[in-house]
């Protein structure tokens, strides 16, 4: 595999064609820690730049209420990719250590090197996404449904072929599962702290 543009926009191709194929056939390429790191970075400033512009090709109307927090987060690029590369590396931990306690086998290297590959391929339809905004929201709020479907898929495709999983109904219902509770804990915790703030 080549990691110059066009060989790395096939490889996505082919990976969201067969992502259990495509997932596999990255971890056979047996590339060091590093690559993983380094694409960490490089996904997480590129993908805090395209959500900084896409953000503010979404507030550009007058009819569009501002959230000075989101506003604040999503106009300071470094601090949008310091919480960007955090993510990525919390969901590379997530997917190595909850992966073994079922019973996988995968490493941490491993994952992070996916959850780097996932990220690539979820940017290149971020960047039509943002084209598409231009001139059709609609359109372009369809294609943010379809990423997150997509998403789902591939995630669940990775985490069996990392851990050699044969279910991968079973891994996408534990991901939406572990989605759910994440999300119900992080609202408790709010609710408590914002009770104790008040």
């Amino acid at each position: 595999m080549k990691f110059d543009l066009p060989s790395l926009l096939l490889a996505a191709r082919g990976t969201v064609q067969q992502p259990r194929a495509g997932a596999r056939g990255l971890l056979n390429l047996n590339l060091p820690p590093s690559v993983a790191w380094v694409g960490l970075v490089l996904m997480a400033v590129t993908s805090a730049g395209l959500s900084t512009l896409t953000f503010l090709l979404s507030t550009q109307s007058d009819a569009v209420p501002l959230d000075p927090a989101m506003h604040e987060l999503f106009t300071n690029p470094l601090q949008l990719a310091a919480l960007q590369a955090g993510v990525l590396l919390v969901s590379a931990a997530l997917i190595a250590g909850l992966g073994r306690m079922f019973g996988g086998a995968g490493r941490f290297e491993d994952a992070l090197l996916l959850v780097v590959w996932l990220e690539f391929i979820l940017l290149l339809l971020q960047i039509v996404q943002t084209a598409v905004m231009l001139f059709s929201p609609t359109l372009a709020g369809a294609l943010g449904l379809f990423g997150l479907v997509l998403f789902i898929w591939l995630l669940a495709n990775f985490i069996a072929e990392l851990h050699g999983f044969a279910s991968i109904l079973a891994v996408g219902l534990a991901i939406i599962g572990a989605v759910f509770a994440i999300s119900l804990a992080a609202a408790v915790l709010i609710v408590a702290f914002t009770g104790v703030g008040g």
